[in-house]
């Protein structure tokens, strides 16, 4: 088969009527591009553009295993890159918009599979995480990545991008608007790619990292999610962290034990431990 016979793969925007805040960001996206309609998807209207294509689910995001699928199914073409859009909960309530890859390094709390991680897209969460940073300038904002975590399970990469965390932010549509010109602007970050461990659910030092130097993350195990896991997280986060070569360990949040047993599974898996010295500065994110 020759590349013009190939079919051409989507990226796929995933807008939840159960949520106001995926509600106003899918309409945002709606409002700054020239989509058109597409085929229905579950009864409901879908848009395209370029190689985009937005589509709204009844339910709330978490519990739908296999939208790819379904995606995959109703569309005839490979998906190549999900992105949920959501809304943000903390008990902080701190005004914040994250990205996170998505599945259950422990138990399936909130959907999903117990155990099992959704492959990360690293290259693209990151590009959104510095997208956010440039976008939300002047918008009282904490923008931050959150540890891996929840649901639902897909088997294509995927992330979340959220607003939040009280219904003040949710209905917030600057807030909206600069998460839709994020995701319509979005382009892989050209960098090498790693995996996180330790922090907390924030992981303040990955984000720092992700933002300052050139590296991209995908999977992001916090400390907590660590205590008493077996190594069948670790070596998950990087077999669904494709194209991984590097760690970089929060060293100073987990029990030294811990992190030479850590270090060494991550070296055995191939992985290159890192500090922040071997990370260059992005000078292209500087500008």
């Amino acid at each position: 088969m020759d590349a013009e016979s190939l079919p051409m793969s989507v990226r796929c925007f995933v807008a939840s009527e159960a949520d106001e805040a995926s509600r106003n960001q899918r309409d945002a996206l709606l409002a700054l591009a020239s989509w058109k309609s597409d085929a229905a998807f579950g009864g409901r209207t879908s848009w395209r553009w370029r190689d985009t294509v937005i589509v709204t689910i009844p339910e709330h995001h978490l519990y739908r295993d296999h939208l790819d699928r379904a995606l995959e199914g109703a569309f005839g073409e490979p998906v190549d890159l999900v992105v949920y859009l959501s809304k943000h909960v903390s008990e902080s309530r701190r005004p914040s918009l994250t990205v996170h890859p998505i599945g259950n390094p422990r138990g399936a709390e909130f959907g999903g599979q117990p155990e099992t991680l959704v492959p990360s897209a690293p290259r693209w969460m990151t590009a959104a995480l510095r997208g956010l940073r440039k976008e939300a300038k002047g918008l009282p904002y904490n923008v931050t990545f959150e540890a891996t975590h929840h649901g639902p399970y897909l088997t294509k990469p995927t992330f979340y991008i959220e607003q939040g965390s009280t219904e003040t932010e949710w209905a917030d549509l600057a807030a909206s608007r600069a998460i839709a010109r994020v995701l319509l602007a979005l382009e892989q970050v050209d960098a090498p790619i790693a995996i996180g461990l330790g922090g907390g659910h924030y992981v303040p030092r990955h984000t720092d990292l992700a933002l300052q130097r050139r590296v991209a993350f995908g999977h992001l195990l916090a400390a907590y999610a660590l205590e008493g896991a077996s190594g069948r997280a670790i070596d998950q986060a990087v077999e669904r962290t494709k194209g991984a070569t590097m760690a970089y360990v929060h060293r100073k949040s987990l029990a030294k034990p811990d992190v030479r047993a850590f270090e060494e599974r991550l070296e055995k898996l191939g992985l290159r431990i890192v500090e922040e010295a071997d990370l260059p500065t992005d000078r292209e994110d500087e500008t």
